[in-house]
This record gives C-alpha cells, structure tokens and sequence, in this order.
C-alpha cells in the first residue's frame, strides 16, 4: 500500500484477477466484474507472437517521425529524449498514430472486437481512432517519469450519467507495480452521479479533487491494475482513475526496452452517434477523419480530435 500524491491510498502490489476470453464462464465472469468494479481484465486476447509483431509495427512508426522526432531507435534509449505525446501522462496521440498500421492491427483484432459485442450485446460498433500510451524506462533519464494522482473520469456527469462508453487497453507489456500503469478507483463508477457539477460545461475530462466525498475522506483505495502482455483491460468511463508510474522500478538488466505500451481501443454501439448526424454521415464524417490522418479519443460515436497538447 502506497499513497499516491494527494494522500489517497493506493493497492500497488495485489495481483488482478483475469478473466480468460477461451472460457465462456470465465468470459461471463470477467462481463460481471467490470458491471460490479467498473474495470476488468481479460487474458487470452493476444497471443505473443502477435504481441511482438505489434511491438515492432510501433517502432516502425517511431522510427519514421519526422523532426525533431527522426533520431528514435529502438535499442538506443539516448535517442528516446525527444518523444512525441504527453510526457506528463505517458500518452501518445500524434503526427497521425491513430490510423497508423500499428494501431489498425490492433483494432482489428477478433477477439478484441468479440469482447466489446459481449458487453453491448450486439455487434453493430464503431471502434475508435485513439493513440497509445508509453513509459519510457525512467532509469535512464529522471525526467521520463510521468505524473501519479490525476484522478479523473471521462465522461460528463450532468450531461451524460448513464454507461455510453467502455473504455480499453490492449497491453503489450506486463505491467504492475515495478512498470506502473493503471490505477483504478473500484466500483465508483456506481456513485457517479455525485460528481454533477464538477464539469466544465460539456467537457468529458473531469478532475475529481481528493477532497471529494466519493473519496470517503480519504478511505477510499486505488487500485493499480496488473495485467500481462497480449491482455486487453477495459473500464467503465464513469470510474475514476489515471494511470501512474512505477512505485518499485526494478534494475533492467541490461535489457533496453518501454516499461509500459498499450494500444488504446473503445467500441461503441452505432446507436450512440449524436442524433445530429445520420449513420451514413457519420461513417463519411469518419472516413473523411482516416483520410486526414487524424487520431481521435475513445468517443468512438463523436468526433473529438485527440492530441491537443503540444509535444515535448
């Protein structure tokens, strides 16, 4: 037990349950566990082959970038100082990532697909066009570490206070307290509508104060999800949480490698495109996004343009 930097106390070492997609009861079990706790992590997505295929298809797009980001190279962490995103929360959505090969053959993945149809319980989904995040190994450099306690949900709570978004992650790293990653606020989701009014007009990034009653005066405990490579971990948007860094960072051995990638994938039932627009213009409106090389957020049925923040 750690506490994060707003003194609310954090569950860094306990191990997550995972819910294999190869067993229909245990796929039903993982369903409840995200109905009941808001998150849920399901084993047997990807098998590792494809894990390291994936992780090549990212460096591939790294080592690409253009200035000031073209001197990337994947076994030399010297080069990784300028690197595109967030550094702040390890996030990357720029210079065209979201219809980046990469993150297509993540999203096209079958059993990522089949997971999001046993949550909605129908198969008519339209995926988003998100980024991934990154944790460079901050041994190397002090300033790589990314901020903890950020606690946030993302989605409005006056103007949208029922389930419309799933959130995920497909992980190609194992991760847990020596890599840092998600932290989750367990069955929040459940007391969402006392965060009305902490919204700036229709934004659907909201910081939740640690002052918060939702926080129980400071009884209430994070949890960092722990999950392997080739898992995807999925999350109601009305649960608060953030990601964080590592609490125990281990020696790495020699070994040059990201402490943390996840590709970020959300699907969402075509009857949740705004009443604004019909389904074939969306999908147009849609289209017309891939071909500008845009990435978006995990609002699969809105068109909301990601990476605003500028790079580092």
């Amino acid at each position: 037990m750690i506490l994060d930097k707003n003194g609310l106390r954090i569950d860094d070492t306990s191990v997550s349950t995972r819910f294999s997609v190869r067993n229909q009861t245990t796929f039903n079990e993982g369903v409840e566990h995200l109905n009941q706790y808001g998150y849920a992590v399901f084993s047997d997505v990807m098998e590792l082959e494809e894990v390291e295929e994936n992780k090549n298809l990212l460096w591939q797009f790294l080592e690409t970038l253009p200035p000031p980001f073209n001197r990337i190279r994947r076994d030399r962490p010297s080069t990784w100082n300028h690197w595109p995103g967030i550094r702040s929360h390890g996030v990357t959505n720029t210079y065209g990532l979201g219809q980046s090969a990469f993150m297509w053959n993540i999203r096209s993945n079958r059993e990522v697909k089949r997971v999001y149809e046993r949550l909605w319980n129908r198969s008519d989904l339209l995926v988003s066009f998100e980024g991934c995040g990154i944790f460079r190994d901050w041994s190397y450099n002090q300033t790589w570490k990314t901020e903890s306690g950020w606690n946030h949900v993302d989605q409005n709570p006056d103007s949208k206070p029922n389930r419309c978004c799933v959130q995920g992650f497909v992980s190609l790293t194992d991760q847990s307290e020596s890599t840092g990653g998600l932290i989750v606020f367990p069955r929040s989701h459940l007391r969402f509508s006392e965060l009305q009014g902490l919204a700036s007009k229709a934004r659907d990034f909201v910081m939740v104060p640690s002052t918060h009653p939702i926080f129980d005066e400071g009884r209430a405990i994070g949890k960092l999800v722990h999950c392997h490579a080739g898992d995807f971990v999925l999350w109601d948007s009305r649960l608060i949480h953030c990601n964080s860094p590592a609490t125990a960072l281990k020696s790495n051995c020699g070994k040059v490698e990201l402490l943390r990638i996840v590709a970020y994938v959300s699907m969402s039932p075509t009857s949740l495109v705004s009443t604004q627009y019909t389904l074939e213009q969306f999908r147009l409106e849609r289209e017309q996004m891939v071909r500008n090389n845009c990435t978006l957020t995990h609002w699969s049925t809105e068109l909301v343009l990601g990476g605003k923040f500028l790079d580092i």
